[in-house]
């Protein structure tokens, strides 16, 4: 797992709801060779990016944002959920 922090600073809140997605990542793609995260925050919004690249060589990438950390994180793991879904 690789994380990137732009506009903020790693806090034990943020490595903590990290290791939570990761957990689901790891559950729904078992052979995934590389995850990624940016964790952004801008003035206007909350960001996380995720990217795993996958067993068979494809990349699935996907992005939340809201208002808060809270928001931001929920809907990134509501996106993960539905990994292999129409989306």
């Amino acid at each position: 797992m690789q994380v990137t922090y732009k506009g903020t600073d790693a806090t034990s809140e943020l490595d903590s709801r990290l290791e939570e997605v990761q957990s689901k990542v790891e559950a729904a793609v078992p052979g995934a060779r590389f995850v990624k995260y940016v964790v952004e925050e801008t003035p206007r919004a909350h960001a996380v990016g995720l990217v795993v690249t996958l067993a068979d060589g494809d990349t699935w990438v996907r992005h939340a944002e809201g208002p808060d950390w809270e928001r931001a994180f929920l809907e990134i793991e509501r996106r993960l959920d539905r990994l292999g879904g129409d989306d």
